[in-house]
């Protein structure tokens, strides 16, 4: 039996929350060992070699999709190279609170995008949802930022700057992504996006550090070494790339782009009993009352719509 479209988007919308939402614990010490250029890199790596007979099976069962590659290295010259690039060079000139406040204000501009250029309409209970987890979400953050910020006394305007455009590139690209994506098999956009990822971010990690390609190489090669750097590129290239993104991508394609940007805010709900796991982190009262406003705003953006169906086919029963 199949699932309804709006059933196996929110089952994808999970797996996608639950893969995205465990990156940081495993990412955070691996950047203490390697750089965010070779890390990307060998995520990528890795997620080419895993899918390169996938690429070359597409291709020899639908020679038209050659057509439709072009389309999608443009596209993720902007949501992989350029969103990616703006995070991490962003991160590098601010702290990692004031970008997760920046950047949890990334689904407001999704749902700006859908609305202005998509014409999807919103009710007022999904604005509602869409604020009271938003809300949430920055008192997570701020919560535990007002006290690192009150240290360092600071504010980093180039890093914060870089953030908000992320926020603009990547909401510009999963709108797009929903409307030139449509007809494509979703798993062949992510195999191609990978082989942007790998040159992309090879090229930029060589710029950065300056070192010809053999002596990049062997560099990323003797970080790749270290199993925590080789823990988090393969959690990343499995996990982050093959299934987060296609699931994502896929689920996308099934509702609007506003509801599906909603269940970031669950990525909490992951990270921090990892977090508290793994990297030392308290739980408080503060952290238990966010957790309660994202979950209430999701619940009133995401069960809109099937309560409205319910009610509907009892009127039409009737």
């Amino acid at each position: 039996m199949r699932l309804p479209k709006r059933t196996l988007a929110i089952i994808l919308l999970l797996i996608n929350t639950i893969c995205w939402g465990a990156a940081l614990p495993f990412v955070k010490p691996a950047l203490e060992i390697t750089t965010p250029f070779q890390h990307l890199f060998t995520r990528y790596v890795i997620a080419c070699l895993l899918t390169l007979p996938l690429l070359f099976w597409y291709l020899r069962k639908q020679p038209k999709l050659f057509k439709s590659i072009r389309k999608i290295v443009i596209l993720e010259l902007i949501g992989t190279i350029l969103t990616l690039t703006l995070v991490y060079e962003g991160l590098a000139r601010t702290t990692a609170l004031e970008a997760n406040i920046i950047t949890t204000a990334a689904p407001v501009f999704i749902v700006l995008g859908g609305i202005l250029f998509l014409h999807e309409k919103q009710t007022k209970r999904e604005w509602i949802g869409l604020f009271t987890s938003l809300l949430g979400t920055l008192i997570l953050v701020t919560h535990a930022g007002w006290n690192t910020l009150q240290i360092t006394g600071s504010l980093f305007i180039t890093g914060n700057v870089l953030l908000v455009l992320q926020n603009v590139s990547e909401a510009g690209f999963l709108l797009a992504a929903k409307k030139r994506y449509t007809s494509l098999p979703k798993m062949f956009v992510t195999t191609v996006s990978f082989w942007v990822g790998l040159i992309g971010f090879g090229i930029l990690g060589m710029l950065k550090m300056r070192l010809g390609p053999l002596e990049f190489l062997a560099d990323t090669w003797a970080d790749f070494q270290q199993p925590t750097a080789a823990f988090a590129a393969i959690y990343m290239a499995i996990f982050g790339s093959i299934i987060g993104l296609t699931a994502y991508i896929a689920a996308q394609n099934l509702i609007e782009a506003s509801e599906a940007s909603i269940f970031r805010y669950l990525q909490p709900l992951v990270y921090i009993p990892l977090a508290v796991g793994l990297l030392g982190e308290r739980f408080t009262v503060v952290t238990a009352l966010s957790l309660a406003l994202i979950l209430l705003g999701v619940y009133l953006a995401e069960y809109r719509k099937s309560r409205t169906k319910k009610t509907r086919s009892v009127s039409r029963a009737g």
